[in-house]
């Protein structure tokens, strides 16, 4: 065990989202360092079945159903982790929905799922969570899961799911600066291209949000991807340095990657450049 690891050695992790993909990684991978883990997601058997298999593998961690979008269930899976494990110093806020779809063609539904879910579903687990982690000393961490997508000129498709990852962004870049005084790090994760089934997100999709979205590139896992558990490692070691931002996407992305981010500040010096 690394000098880093024993810094969150026998603390707790609450992950949301957790019942696959990033997130049931994340749990792994916390756990695997020390931590007792919460695994919290909508789908309830799914996160039992991820905390049971951590069990088996010597990891204290409780499966716990979540919907990040109802307060009451927020609260509900606050009692839960202090009462199995008494404090929690990690938030993984996780959670999160992808819809495919041009502004014009999407319904208000359809934001208001990726809204609820993306952003609202982080600030209820903020607000029940960060009130007991400002009265403690010692570590204690924040992260957010946002995408690639928050920094993309052109996000082809996305545009309101990116939207949603350029807000959770602006919100934990912030939340770092507000939380600095309490001594509590904050981590924005920025995964792009990962191995999950995010593209299946509407599998979870309430009928209060109306009719479901076309998708247009299938239900499966993302190809050609990098692995959640590469992810999760390289969101858990920035945690641990406190680095304000992390990103995770497969080596081939990288210059793609960079060109887009380029075009985000072409169009920037240009606006500039128009004042000049």
């Amino acid at each position: 065990m690394s000098e880093m690891d024993k810094t969150i050695q026998g603390r707790t992790a609450v992950v949301t989202g957790a019942a696959g993909g990033i997130g049931a990684a994340l749990a792994a991978e916390l756990g695997a360092r020390g931590m007792s883990v919460v695994v919290a997601d909508i789908d309830g058997e799914g996160a039992k079945f991820v905390a049971d298999k951590l069990t088996l593998d010597g990891v204290r961690a409780l499966g716990v159903r979540v919907d990040v979008t109802d307060r009451e269930s927020v609260q509900a899976l606050r009692q839960a982790a202090y009462q199995e494990f008494g404090s929690v110093e990690l938030l993984c806020n996780n959670a999160g929905v992808l819809l495919f779809g041009d502004i014009a063609d999407s319904s208000i539904g359809d934001w208001r799922w990726l809204s609820a879910v993306n952003i609202e579903g982080m600030l209820n687990c903020l607000h029940a969570f960060l009130p007991d982690m400002r009265e403690r000393t010692g570590w204690r961490h924040v992260m957010n899961t946002a995408s690639t997508h928050a920094f993309l000129a052109d996000p082809g498709h996305t545009s309101l799911y990116s939207a949603t990852k350029h807000a959770i962004l602006g919100m934990t870049l912030g939340l770092r600066s507000e939380l600095a005084a309490d001594d509590i790090g904050v981590t924005v994760l920025c995964p792009g291209q990962a191995a999950t089934r995010i593209m299946d997100s509407q599998r979870n999709r309430p009928a209060a949000f109306g009719r479901k979205a076309p998708e247009p590139f299938g239900t499966g896992i993302i190809p050609m991807a990098i692995a959640p558990e590469e992810v999760a490692r390289l969101a858990v070691e920035a945690v641990l340095r406190d680095a304000p931002m992390v990103f995770a996407l497969p080596e081939h992305g990288y210059d793609m990657f960079r060109a887009q981010v380029e075009e985000m500040w072409r169009l920037a010096d240009n606006a500039l450049a128009d004042r000049a």
